[in-house]
């Protein structure tokens, strides 16, 4: 088993899910289902570890996820949770302290929410518990969710990471977040804990659980977090948004041609800028192949229009990302849109119509752009990610990551000079940015991070290590390894922010958390012949969101578990932003993976 994907693939059964598959092609002529199926079945028993043997520690933490599970929606509604319900899942002699600590001490209050942590780690002994069993657990479980109580919405949320077994028993170590709407406002608890289990029998069952990290999210006095969606409000009027931004990337790969290339795993992002000059930001919409790309104008009183044809934007080929930014000095933002294998870089007119100036190719499917004056000559200059040479739905048929935590065989990314009157020059290899540069690049970020005036620019790979290009008088270097931010992860995002206020640019980098990874790499038969550094990279791989605090000398701390920043889930777009105006940098991770109804019922 590897680390990779494992997540996505958390509680399939490779068994059903083979059935099924040869139940579909039964149906379909000229498939011969028998030779298909023994093709696969290789690879299906490797998501499966009942058949891979060896990994019985995660046959037990399936059984043990499904118990927490069970917990979970029974937390939901505590104050109905009677001792029989409880009694599949703790044996008689289970012991526990309290779930939510009984002494808590406020750590942040903003007026908006109030941050609250245990006071004091307190006794951990067991000895002097009278109650145990159903009983106990049903008394901590009530008192647990006592911040919940008339909250609607309520969802509780097991991830468990670590699984270890030991001589009598099997210890697990999960997050646990639980969460619930209070009127307009949210209240959330989070906390990580250490259980362990009985492990005889088909069904595990806990001996005792130990919470640790416990916080809880409450209202503070003007009401807490508002944060209402305004989708409907905004683009409910318009056609474009209900026809086609109604519906998700599933319903429509089903029903479009595979030459429009659509794709389902959603790399499409946003961009917002003024087009027209009255000051209100507008919004474009990148889309997948076989779907006009879309122009939002935003009207004086918050809703959009859609500005798309008359922009001369709406074109139906693939768009990753895009960028408005005055390319021209001319005090008007232009539009940058990035295709599957090229640049469409448009004029703005002023009033938001748009006309195509430079169509530049790149070797590599581009994912993102970032633009910056990298040799202060007054106009911006831009960086294109290249993710893969050659891609499916995937992306990344035309070469695997080798090997995918550490690779360098991605498509290269590329460098275009602003020379002027729309023109632009390759520039990657002239000014150094070449380096180690085919690591399946999601996302760059440009800033000035060791304040010596010129623009430095921090790379996010997908399957490599990260880059750090400092700006040395328009030459780049990467020192990321000697600066301590190569990140071994799966890079998704970068942003910049001084999030301690000390003058210097910190980084906050996404990854993709798993939870599956994070239980494998730490198994003894894990790459048994790999060595330690690279066991090390492998386990870092999957913990997840980065912290780097810049230290003022060229390099950089990881403060990312002190901080508590780590837990992003798959995270994909991360962003320094001060949300309550306190004049500190807060952090705003978006994450998620593909959506679909369930396939068991094939």
């Amino acid at each position: 088993m590897t680390v990779e994907g494992l997540d996505a693939v958390e509680g399939l059964d490779a068994v059903e899910g083979l059935d099924a598959v040869e139940g579909v092609l039964d149906r379909i002529p000229g498939i011969e289902t028998e030779a298909f199926a023994g093709k696969l079945q290789p690879l299906m028993e490797k998501f499966d570890p009942r058949a891979d043997a060896g990994w019985e520690s995660e046959v037990f933490s399936g059984a043990a996820a499904n118990q927490l599970k069970a917990l979970g929606k029974l937390i939901a509604h505590a104050k109905d949770i009677d001792t029989e319900q409880l009694e599949p899942l703790v044996v008689p002699e289970f012991v526990a302290r309290a779930l939510r600590p009984e002494t808590l001490r406020d750590v942040f209050d903003d007026g908006c929410i109030v941050v609250r942590r245990e006071a004091s780690t307190g006794d951990t002994e067991t000895s002097s518990i009278e109650a145990r069993g159903t009983a106990l657990l049903q008394k901590l479980l009530r008192d647990l969710a006592e911040p919940l109580t008339g909250a609607s919405d309520v969802r509780v949320k097991f991830k468990l990471f670590h699984v270890e077994k030991r001589s009598d028993d099997v210890v697990t170590t999960s997050y646990f977040q639980s969460s619930g709407r209070s009127g307009q406002t949210t209240l959330q608890q989070n906390a990580t804990w250490d259980c362990r289990w009985r492990a005889s029998g088909e069904v595990p069952r806990l001996l005792s659980i130990a919470v640790r990290e416990y916080e809880e999210v409450v209202p503070g006095d003007s009401g807490g977090v508002n944060f209402v969606d305004w989708t409907e409000a905004a683009l409910g009027h318009t056609k474009s948004f209900r026809r086609q931004l109604t519906r998700g990337a599933v319903f429509w790969t089903g029903r479009l041609q595979r030459a429009f290339e659509s794709g389902s795993a959603g790399h499409q992002g946003i961009a917002l800028g003024d087009v027209n000059g009255d000051g209100l930001d507008d919004l474009f919409v990148c889309q997948p192949g076989g779907f006009p790309n879309l122009l939002y104008v935003q009207n004086p009183d918050g809703t959009l229009r859609d500005d798309s044809a008359r922009a001369g934007v709406d074109w139906m080929e693939m768009a990753h990302s895009a960028l408005l930014a005055d390319l021209d000095n001319d005090g008007d933002q232009d539009l940058t849109i990035v295709l599957r294998k090229s640049l469409m870089v448009e004029e703005n007119d002023g009033s938001g119509k748009f006309t195509v100036r430079a169509k530049i190719g790149t070797s590599a499917k581009s994912l993102s752009i970032a633009a910056a004056d990298y040799d202060n000559d007054g106009d911006l200059d831009m960086y294109v990610c290249g993710y893969s040479s050659q891609d499916d739905a995937a992306g990344i048929r035309g070469g695997r990551p080798i090997p995918y935590h550490d690779s360098n065989n991605g498509g290269p990314g590329v460098f275009l000079r602003n020379d002027g009157d729309w023109k632009f020059t390759d520039a990657t290899r002239e000014v150094g940015l070449h380096q180690n540069n085919r690591r399946f690049s999601f996302a760059a970020s440009w800033d000035d991070f060791d304040n010596d005036g010129d623009q430095d620019l921090y790379v996010a790979n997908d399957f490599g290590r990260n880059n750090l290009y400092r700006n040395d008088g328009g030459r780049f270097r990467d020192i990321a390894g000697q600066a301590g931010v190569e990140d071994i992860s799966a890079g998704m995002s970068v942003s910049w922010g001084d999030y301690n206020n000390d003058g210097l640019m910190d980084l906050y980098v996404g990854n993709m958390f798993s939870s599956a990874g994070g239980r494998i790499a730490y198994q003894r038969q894990f790459h048994s012949a790999a060595t330690p550094n690279t066991l090390t990279e492998y386990r870092r791989h999957a913990r997840g969101n980065t912290l780097f605090e810049n230290r003022g000398d060229g390099t950089f701390a990881d403060v990312s578990v002190p901080a508590g920043v780590t837990m992003g889930r798959w995270a994909w777009g991360s962003k320094f932003v001060d949300l309550n105006n306190d004049g500190r940098e807060d952090l705003y991770v978006a994450n998620g993976y593909l959506t679909a109804e369930s396939s068991r019922d094939l």
